[in-house]
């Protein structure tokens, strides 16, 4: 069997206010999942966004396991390889039939511009 990637778009230029969080489910076993993933991230605007995820298998209860870490932690317009706001980012969750990514807005009044697209393998 011949491997494939697929993207789903997660966030699409959301706007994230104060301590607001944004959540997306994506159902993994609609895909030929071989275990890596990756998050491609792009924001704009003067806020900084922390991008975690959460597994399930009930679809009602969604758990980040103990020791796991953000996909981005205070990621800002101003971070990433080329200083713009943008990043490639993978990251290793456990098996699981529901992952869901919640992005939560950390500055003062900010307001981010968001856009997420997950690559699954």
């Amino acid at each position: 069997m011949s491997s494939h990637i697929t993207v789903i778009k997660v966030f699409d230029q959301e706007a994230i206010t104060q301590n607001t969080a944004e959540s997306f489910i994506v159902d993994l076993s609609k895909f030929n999942c071989e275990g890596f993933f990756s998050m491609q991230i792009e924001i704009a605007g003067a806020g900084t966004v922390d991008l975690i995820w959460a597994a399930s298998n009930d679809g009602t209860n969604y758990i980040t396991p103990t020791g796991t870490d953000d996909i981005a932690s205070a990621f800002g317009a101003t971070d990433g390889p080329g200083s713009d706001g943008k990043d490639i980012v993978s990251f290793d969750p456990l098996v699981c039939k529901y992952i869901k990514f919640t992005a939560t807005e950390q500055n003062v009044g900010a307001v981010t511009s968001l856009s997420c697209h997950l690559a699954i393998q």
